[in-house]
């Protein structure tokens, strides 16, 4: 398929018209539904290489992934493999996000029946310790998804990362 009458001028991934920072695609993550890294990449598991080595691949990447011990000379690869992070598009690329929820509020009707007058299936019980405190516990339907997972977890699908480095 061609596209023709353009009034603008086709841009690549970076917003320029011609980019030789990632000629040949190096720096491109490849992922694979199995553990097979190509000839031309490594896998993406934070290996340190030296930048002698993988020049090409250090011109786009940089230190950006390095830690503070890293000898001088090396570089590193970015770990997903090996961390099983989730992989989000952005402005703020390399930033690592923390698993977590946002601050929220709770609030209760203690009503025991719907608008219906039938049960709702929700049994609330008030209960005040002999210091005056009083304590509000509910007991609802639970939903199967809780207890599967450590952290906030969509449904995924483990791949394997690799990055082009010739």
């Amino acid at each position: 398929m061609e596209i023709l009458n353009l009034s603008t001028n086709q841009l690549n991934q970076n917003g320029y018209t011609n980019n030789t920072l990632t000629k040949g695609k190096i720096g491109a993550l490849y992922t694979f539904p199995t553990l097979h890294t190509p000839d031309d990449c490594l896998s993406c598991e934070g290996y340190s290489l030296n930048i002698s080595d993988y020049k090409d691949l250090y011109k786009v990447l940089g230190t950006q992934f390095n830690k503070s011990d890293d000898a001088v000379g090396t570089f590193r690869i970015p770990d997903y493999n090996i961390t099983k992070r989730f992989l989000q598009p952005g402005t703020d690329v390399g930033t690592q996000i923390a698993a977590g929820l946002p601050t929220h509020t709770h609030t209760v009707t203690m009503n025991r029946t719907d608008k219906s007058g039938n049960d709702t299936n929700c049994v609330w019980s008030y209960a005040e310790n002999r210091e005056g405190t009083a304590s509000i516990t509910s007991s609802a339907p639970s939903n199967s998804i809780y207890g599967k997972s450590s952290t906030v977890q969509p449904p995924s699908q483990i791949v394997h990362v690799c990055i082009k480095y010739k």
